[in-house]
């Protein structure tokens, strides 16, 4: 029994011994690697104070009329002033009829419309554009390969003839790489290296490898062998990651003797920064033909209700509140503006994400085109339904799946008349615990079972694993911490040495290497 219980005890020292031995490789593997990690105070956002709504529209009135007049129509007379009172049927302006060009202004108003529609689809093609990754981060694909070497004495007793070996003198070394090369170097007594390079070298290695090869063949006892083996990690390709969203987007393979076997195709098209500055023009563009058609589209109708004696009258009983003069007109602009109230209007549009933020009442901010004039509109109603209107355009920070309109109402004091093309902006309303949250780059965030987290510099150096709960989206690109982390900490990109626990950490101040193959 005590026998047993011996034999038992020894089996259990080896293991223990084996295992520690597994437990030590393993760490100091693990300590040669490195994950760079960033300060969060140079790439995160703590003061965040919300997103501003932008629109823009054309200034209206319940009850009023505009005409435009366009270029080279000759004007005979002007029979209103500003201030003046008119009712329906009044002669405001007699002009020359043959000099109104109606064709050509239809075919004006068919090169303006193709001209916006034009910009509307590039607009939505833009809009419907999917990016390709702002950011593309590499981490290396390793493998473990076992590697060895095979050093052999000449037993004791053994001599080859010619040659004074020593007992502990190497005679040859054959080495394995992993990668299926083998070589093998033979040696002089005294464990000077032969080197097969040599052209002087070839006939003594011969000789020798003659010599060794009959000597074995006549006894398999005539060399005693030692071996070293080890295991090496080589990179065997590279991962390419989306910079933000660390999606894998492709995988680049190389032999083990360095031969491309998979290649990588770098995506083609817009980085998001990239498609959010086009989409920024071509809505500015799409801005101004919309304004073009809808000036051409008003002269048309200017000319087609001029009576056959070149009159032009009033439609409705109001006020004149602009009349431009005769010579060196805007035609751009209204010629003639009458209204029947004080109170101007523009539409604007919110989206879904903002309803419980804009209130009626709220104001809105008015900045003119033309003057820079700017007035306070006050919000005096918000659809209920969903707006189908092309001319509205949502704002920036958190993307508006549907927008809803709204008017508000401005006095015409304000100096920016009925017609004229204006930018809208609201700022909503947001409580303090909303316009001050901890903003980080999307790139940084990983999900699995636990749900969110980060790879986190520890307080000892070492990389660690943190969850944290996040918020709201902001600019597609950003992501609310509501708890976890602080501006404080050091991030690693989460993956390739950046997704290991426990490994050593070195700081960096940009994210320039995370990007470069720099995760560690």
């Amino acid at each position: 029994m005590k026998k047993i219980i011996k034999v038992l005890l020894i089996i259990v020292v080896i293991f223990g011994l084996a295992a520690g031995g597994l437990y030590f490789y393993y760490n100091y593997e693990q300590g040669k690697k490195i994950a760079q990690v960033v300060s969060l105070q140079n790439i995160a956002m703590d003061n965040y104070w919300g997103d501003t709504i932008e629109s823009y529209g054309q200034v209206t009135a319940e009850k009023a009329q505009t005409g435009y007049i366009p270029t080279g129509t000759e004007i005979l007379n002007i029979n209103v002033a500003v201030g003046d009172h008119v009712e329906p049927g009044d002669v405001l302006i007699s002009v020359k009829k043959e000099t109104q060009d109606i064709n050509g202004k239809r075919l004006e108003v068919q090169k303006a419309e193709q001209a916006y529609i034009a910009d509307k689809n590039r607009l939505e093609r833009l809009e419907n554009t999917k990016p390709i990754p702002e950011y593309i981060a590499s981490a290396p694909d390793t493998r473990d390969i076992k590697v060895s070497t095979k050093s052999y004495f000449l037993n004791e007793g053994k001599s080859l003839e010619g040659y004074s070996y020593g007992k502990d003198d190497v005679v040859f070394m054959i080495s394995d790489n992993g990668r299926g090369n083998i070589t093998i170097d033979y040696y002089e007594p005294g464990g000077k290296l032969i080197y097969s390079d040599k052209e002087e070298n070839k006939a003594k290695i011969n000789e020798l490898k003659t010599k060794i090869d009959a000597a074995k063949a006549a006894d398999s006892d005539f060399f005693r062998e030692s071996v070293v083996e080890d295991t090496v990690e080589i990179q065997v390709g590279t991962f390419y990651y989306d910079g933000e969203t660390g999606a894998l987007i492709g995988h680049e393979g190389i032999g083990l003797n360095g031969e491309i076997r998979e290649r990588y195709d770098e995506p083609k098209g817009y980085k998001p920064s990239e498609l959010k500055k086009l989409i920024e023009e071509t809505t500015k563009a799409l801005k101004k033909s919309d304004l073009e058609y809808r000036v051409q589209q008003s002269q048309l109708e200017q000319m087609v209700n001029t009576n056959e004696n070149g009159d032009i009258c009033a439609k409705i009983s109001g006020t004149v509140s602009k009349i431009q003069g005769a010579e060196n007109y805007n035609a751009n602009q209204p010629f003639f503006i009458i209204t029947a109230t004080d109170d101007y209007y523009i539409s604007g549009s919110i989206g879904e994400f903002y309803l419980d933020k804009v209130h009626i009442g709220d104001t809105v901010s008015v900045n003119s085109w033309e003057t820079g004039n700017v007035a306070e509109a006050v919000i005096t109603s918000i659809n209920d339904t969903p707006s189908k209107d092309d001319n509205f355009w949502g704002g920036s920070g958190n993307t508006n799946s549907s927008n809803y309109e709204f008017k508000a109402s401005f006095d015409k004091s304000a100096g920016i008349d009925i017609g004229a093309p204006v930018d809208i902006t609201i700022t909503p309303s947001t409580d303090e615990e909303e316009s001050s949250g901890l903003f980080i780059p999307n790139y940084f965030i990983r999900k699995d079972a636990t749900g969110n987290y980060v790879m986190r510099k520890s307080s000892s150096g070492v990389l660690e694993k943190v969850n944290v709960k996040v918020g709201r989206s902001l600019y597609g690109s950003m992501t609310e911490i509501k708890s976890g982390i602080s501006i404080k900490d050091f991030l690693a990109f989460p993956y390739g040495n950046g997704a290991v626990e426990g490994i050593k950490c070195e700081e960096t101040e940009s994210m320039d290497g995370f990007y470069d193959g720099g995760l560690g």
